[in-house]
């Protein structure tokens, strides 16, 4: 439970569909296993086929809070209606079959309350796969425009975000896998600023199926994002390149994705 006297710092955002009952449970587990616990756990009911209210009973928790609306609308509507209902002052994500260290929110969001100049800190997060070993994801220090145009964005689920920066720039938009891209664009033109810090945070679940939806067809929303973007943040030769490697990317065949990653990340 909450103690008696902490302010609510912290609105912890995750959005539910059709996840399996033991995935949920270990993600929502992690969360409520927090060191910093001045916050409150929102989760959005998408139309899920999971039993989300009984789950969430489960813990005894009164941080936690379930919302919806009966029905599904989609990930970014999710994400927006929870933005709507958030009480913190500060956003973080969460995924619903990932889990993060016990120190997520304690180490960023220690980073971000003693760096005003930040609207958005993320950690780095580690792949977990049951057919091969992790890559780390996320360059350490500030992600300038140029570098985000490159690939070098905060992990969205390993985020803490100013909620009155990610509201200002108008919250996710229906861009299908790329709402967090489109964000961070959005932020960006702003003058907001972005940072990850050095530590790994967050356990991101991805499988040799999950590939699949990284073919061509599935990237589309991302190369639309950055074919608006790029004029606007100035792009320049090398960061064009970078839309053809997304078309490339989403032509190539699974295992040769996944060793051109595993060559480019450290593993962890």
């Amino acid at each position: 439970m909450t103690r008696s006297g902490d302010s609510l710092l912290i609105s912890v955002l995750m959005a539910e569909y059709n996840t399996s009952p033991d995935r949920l449970r270990k993600a929502m587990a992690s969360i409520l296993a927090q060191t910093e616990r001045r916050f409150e756990f929102l989760i959005v009911d998408d139309g899920s086929a999971t039993d989300v209210r009984s789950i969430a009973a489960e813990f005894a928790d009164d941080r936690i809070r379930v919302v919806g609306y009966g029905e599904n609308r989609g990930f970014v509507a999710a994400l927006n209606y929870g933005l709507d209902q958030a009480r913190g002052e500060y956003i973080a994500r969460m995924d619903t079959d990932d889990t993060v260290e016990p120190d997520y929110l304690e180490a960023v969001y220690g980073w971000i309350s003693q760096h005003p100049e930040y609207a958005v800190v993320s950690g780095q997060a580690r792949e977990i796969s049951s057919d091969g070993p992790g890559i780390v994801l996320g360059r350490p220090g500030e992600q300038t425009a140029r570098l985000a145009m490159r690939g070098f964005t905060p992990i969205h689920a390993a985020s803490i975000m100013r909620a009155s920066a990610v509201k200002a720039a108008g919250g996710y938009q229906s861009y299908k896998r790329a709402e967090d891209l489109a964000l961070w664009y959005e932020l960006l033109l702003r003058g907001y600023r972005l940072y990850v810090i050095p530590k790994v945070v967050y356990n991101y679940r991805v499988e040799k199926a999950d590939f699949a939806k990284r073919s061509l067809r599935h990237r589309r929303d991302e190369i639309r994002v950055r074919v608006r973007y790029y004029p606007q943040l100035g792009a320049g030769p090398r960061e064009y390149a970078r839309i053809a490697k997304s078309v490339l990317s989403g032509l190539l065949p699974v295992s040769a994705v996944r060793a051109i990653r595993g060559r480019l990340h450290p593993r962890g």
